[in-house]
C-alpha cells in the first residue's frame, strides 16, 4: 500500500504536501498456528507405506529438525563422528548437532550412492520439487483421509515438539533446530511448549519449598 500510494504522488494522483496516507498504518497479521505437525497415526501409516527415498527424507527431517532444503543438501560428509555438521540455507548459521539414535541406526541401512544422502537412482542430488511429488503421491496412497494436509515442513515442527517434550528449554531446542528467536519457538512449539516450561518452572519451585521446609 505504501509504494502504490507512494507512486500516486509520483504521477500526481496526489500532491507532496498531503504525504503518504498509508504511512504508519500496521501491517495485516494473520492468526495462523503455521504447518501442522504429523499426529501419530499418519506417522505410523506413512513409515509403513513410504517409498525408501521419502522415508529416508522423512527420517532426515524428523531426526535433524531442519527445514527440507537442508536435508536435501546434507552430504555424507557432513555426517561426522555421529553428528550432523552443517550451514542453514536460510540463516547462514551453522550449526552441529548430534545425531539421535534412531537415525544413526536408519542412515546405517542406506546406500551410499553420490555425494548427498539423498540422491536419485543415478547417486545425483535431488530437487526439492522432485521429493515434495513423491511425498504427496505417497500420502495420496494412504488409507487416513487427511493424510495429504501434512506437509513435509510440519516435520520440522515434530522435532521441536518432540525436544520440548524430552525435556529441553528454549536455547537447547535452539541449538538443533536453529530457530533464532523465541517467538518463532512459541509456533513451532505451541501449546507443548508453554505447558513442558510452566511444568518444570513448577517443579523446580515445589523442589525449592521442600528444601526451605526440610522434606
Amino acid at each position: 500500500m505504501i509504494v502504490l500510494m507512494n507512486h500516486a504522488r509520483l504521477i500526481g494522483f496526489l500532491r507532496k504536501e498531503h504525504g503518504n496516507p498509508a504511512k504508519g498504518i500496521p501491517l495485516f497479521k494473520q492468526q495462523s498456528e503455521g504447518w501442522e505437525p504429523w499426529p501419530d497415526d499418519i506417522r505410523a501409516e506413512f513409515e509403513e507405506v513410504a517409498t525408501s527415498r521419502a522415508r529416508l527424507v522423512y527420517e532426515l527431517c524428523i531426526g535433524t529438525g531442519q527445514r527440507i532444503g537442508d536435508v536435501l543438501s546434507i552430504r555424507w560428509s557432513h555426517l561426522q563422528n555421529g553428528a550432523y555438521d552443517c550451514t542453514q540455507g536460510k540463516t547462514d548459521k551453522e550449526l552441529w548437532i548430534p545425531l539421535t539414535d534412531r537415525l544413526k541406526a536408519y542412515l546405517a541401512t542406506v546406500e551410499k550412492r553420490g555425494l548427498t544422502v539423498v540422491t536419485d537412482a543415478s547417486g545425483r542430488p535431488v530437487r526439492y520439487r522432485t521429493v515434495a511429488e513423491e511425498m504427496r503421491k505417497v500420502k495420496g496412497k494412504m488409507q487416513h483421509p487427511e493424510a495429504s494436509k501434512y506437509v513435509t515442513h510440519g516435520l520440522r515442527k515434530n522435532a521441536t515438539i518432540e525436544l520440548y517434550r524430552a525435556g529441553c528449554d528454549d536455547e537447547m531446542v535452539k541449538a538443533v533446530t536453529g530457530h533464532s528467536g523465541v517467538e518463532m519457538l512459541k509456533k513451532y512449539g505451541g501449546k507443548v511448549r508453554q505447558r513442558e516450561l510452566a511444568t518444570r518452572a513448577q517443579e523446580a519451585r515445589n523442589k525449592m519449598e521442600q528444601n526451605r521446609s526440610g522434606t
